[in-house]
């Protein structure tokens, strides 16, 4: 890695790891994101290259940022069954897309007045709209993989269960957004998107049985 990326690293916090067999555990993520060929275009768009980063077992850590277009940072889960590769997976999803709606903004304006602020179920407490847009884009294209993961992948029990936790997570964190704040704060083109992905991932139904 870069001596100008782990000195910016440091300064969130975050650290370098190294993982054994990371070509290996990174084809098995390739394998799931082939179930979502929309989703892993965007990816093989927006990602040319993925450092690892150190977390404490059983949790999950990534990082991005606008000014490394190309780069994604997250770690890898100590499990390398399918749940660890749905976790790894996502953490990916989750830096990818927003690389992907940073350089959709760079082209066209979602966001009206930028000043305003909305709470975040993702942080719990007040942050920019763009950043909650980031957000509920960001989880609207996890729920999406996650779904259609299951759809077209043989799963082991744990994985099905794993999934239907996450959904659950996702769906009430959702539910927690002031939609209406939201949109009032956009420019039209990012309302309409905004609704795009809320029509394109139902994740206002129920749980699918998995």
């Amino acid at each position: 890695m870069p001596s100008n990326l782990l000195s910016a690293l440091h300064g969130e916090g975050l650290r370098p790891a190294s993982v054994d067999g990371v070509a290996g555990r990174l084809e098995a993520v390739d394998s799931l994101l082939r179930q979502v060929p929309d989703l892993a275009r965007i990816v093989s768009r927006n990602v040319r290259s993925i450092h690892p980063l150190a977390a404490e077992p059983g949790y999950d850590v990534s990082h991005s940022q606008p000014r490394w277009r190309a780069r994604i940072f997250v770690s890898f889960p100590e499990r390398q069954d399918q749940i660890g590769e749905l976790r790894l997976a996502e953490s990916v999803v989750h830096e990818a897309m927003h690389l992907h709606l940073t350089n959709e903004e760079s082209r066209i304006a979602f966001v009206a007045r930028s000043s305003d602020t909305l709470y975040s179920p993702w942080m719990g407490t007040l942050r920019s709209v763009q950043g909650v847009l980031h957000g509920l884009f960001v989880f609207y294209c996890i729920g999406t993989f996650l779904l259609r993961v299951t759809e077209n992948r043989l799963l082991a029990d744990d994985a099905c269960r794993y999934i239907r936790g996450r959904l659950a997570d996702i769906r009430q964190e959702i539910f927690e957004v002031d939609f209406a704040a939201l949109e009032g704060a956009l420019t039209p083109h990012g309302v309409a998107q905004m609704r795009l992905w809320t029509r394109a991932t139902p994740l206002h139904q129920g749980s699918p049985e998995i």
